[in-house]
């Protein structure tokens, strides 16, 4: 009896230890030390604004980053900088979205100027959307969203009747 009182206060003591840790780490690392890449970055201080306003954080995802990816490789060497053709090839969510833009030097610079445009604002802080993928190729800079079940369109096939 003696020994399980024992047992228990050592894992209660060890319970608290690790809680205290993992607050202690939290508070103290900074966003930008917690990111290793500058596409984790942005996707951390994304995921800090929503937090702000009670929205749950947005999840990497492979689609999103792949186009992301292209859409800013895209703006940088054919200098179209724009939406059109923004979800061509992406595919599997029933909302998609877009940010870009050009010209900052680092993931604080680009997300601070996106917060203060209504329109690129409204797509980081939209309930809508789970998925981020962050595209960066030079300057340019594209965020693609993505959120919601696919819409499933059924084609009705009439057969001819004999």
């Amino acid at each position: 009896m003696r020994a399980m009182r024992r047992i228990s206060k050592i894992w209660s003591a060890a319970r608290f230890a690790i809680v205290a840790a993992v607050l202690f780490v939290g508070l103290l690392a900074p966003v930008q030390a917690q990111a290793a890449s500058r596409a984790e970055q942005v996707l951390a201080l994304v995921n800090a604004e929503r937090k702000k306003v009670g929205l749950r954080p947005l999840a990497l995802s492979q689609r999103c980053q792949a186009q992301a990816d292209k859409r800013a490789k895209e703006i940088s060497q054919r200098g179209r900088f724009n939406h059109k053709g923004a979800f061509n090839g992406l595919h599997g969510f029933g909302f998609m979205g877009e940010n870009i833009a050009k010209g900052y030097r680092s993931p604080a610079a680009v997300v601070r100027g996106w917060m203060h445009s209504k329109g690129h604002r409204a797509n980081i802080l939209s309930p809508r959307f789970t998925h981020l993928g962050v595209g960066i190729h030079g300057r340019c800079w594209v965020q693609t969203f993505g959120g919601g079940r696919p819409k499933v369109v059924r084609r009705v096939v009439r057969r001819k009747r004999r």
